[in-house]
């Protein structure tokens, strides 16, 4: 298993440093506390005239923190964007019998482009989670986060007009701030895989679910 994770982690890498490349990126899909070992996920998100869909893969670098990746296809307003991006997890408190919630801190940066125009994202987020028994003994996780991000526009090539396009109003090398929160849940299916469902708030709702396994 050792040898399938480090493979993974190899191909994810190479194939992270062909985009302009935050695991956050595209969305969370993670609870507050680092990976046990190595996951790899496949994940939807939708919402108003925006569609996301990718892979995700987390890493152990200890035992209060761990890296992330993603890989995937960000549609909004008519435009699509490619990309990925890497993110970083520090727990400050990890859960216990008397108070069931763990906090962390993540930070993130990744770049999304449509061949006309790339998007490059930084992030900094509070995250919490905790864990609740149910009577089969396995553990429904439910998690949020508050993510304040930084979003910089770079024009390759003038886009494409039109109503709704998500970059055609904006200046080219303008930096926006914004916030956004995210709220969700992991449901074990086995000892080894999950379900997690999320929805993301930042002006506009999205709803997803990814499939995750650990390995």
């Amino acid at each position: 298993m050792k040898s399938a994770r480090t493979v993974l982690l190899l191909i994810t890498l190479m194939a992270a440093a062909t985009a302009p490349a935050a695991a956050q990126v595209f969305g969370q899909f993670a609870d507050a506390g680092p990976a046990a070992e190595g996951e790899g996920a496949v994940f939807m998100l939708a919402g108003s005239g925006a569609f996301r869909t990718g892979v995700s893969t987390r890493f152990n670098i200890s035992r209060i923190s761990d890296f992330g990746l993603q890989l995937g296809i960000d549609r909004v307003s008519g435009e699509s964007f490619f990309g990925g991006g890497f993110d970083l997890r520090l727990m400050l408190f990890e859960g216990n019998a008397g108070l069931p919630l763990s906090l962390s801190l993540d930070a993130s940066v990744g770049g999304l482009d449509s061949g006309d125009v790339r998007r490059f994202l930084f992030g900094f987020g509070v995250l919490a989670s905790a864990a609740i028994e149910t009577a089969s003994g396995r553990s429904i996780e439910p998690y949020a986060s508050f993510i304040v991000d930084l979003e910089q526009i770079d024009g390759v090539s003038p886009p494409a007009s039109g109503d709704g396009c998500y970059t055609c109003s904006r200046e080219r090398g303008e930096t926006e701030t914004g916030t956004e929160f995210r709220a969700g849940a992991k449901v074990p299916l086995t000892a080894d895989t999950q379900v997690l469902l999320e929805l993301g708030l930042d002006g506009e709702a999205r709803f997803g679910a990814a499939f995750n396994v650990v390995f």
